[in-house]
């Protein structure tokens, strides 16, 4: 019996509920925005090799330059015999 009077009120409260409100749509809209990032943001880093730079320096830090000097030779003469 006490379902019952719960289904009921359960029943007549919807109708009132679902009448002002649209329908929901959010959930769909971040799934496909989400998409269109992710497809975005591929497409970016494979055509842009500045942009697949920049994120590579973001992701594990910015390279290091190096300057190569050569040994100097041991006589001092700059000669190779």
């Amino acid at each position: 019996m006490l379902r019952r009077r719960s289904r009921s009120a359960q029943a007549e409260s919807r109708p009132e509920r679902a009448a002002g409100r649209k329908p929901r749509r959010g959930r769909r809209r971040v799934s496909k925005l989400f998409a269109l990032a992710t497809i975005g943001t591929a497409a970016t880093l494979a055509l842009s090799e500045r942009a697949r730079g920049k994120a590579l320096d973001a992701l594990f830090g910015s390279e290091e330059e190096f300057t190569y000097t050569p040994p100097s030779s041991a006589d001092g003469d700059g000669s190779a015999s």
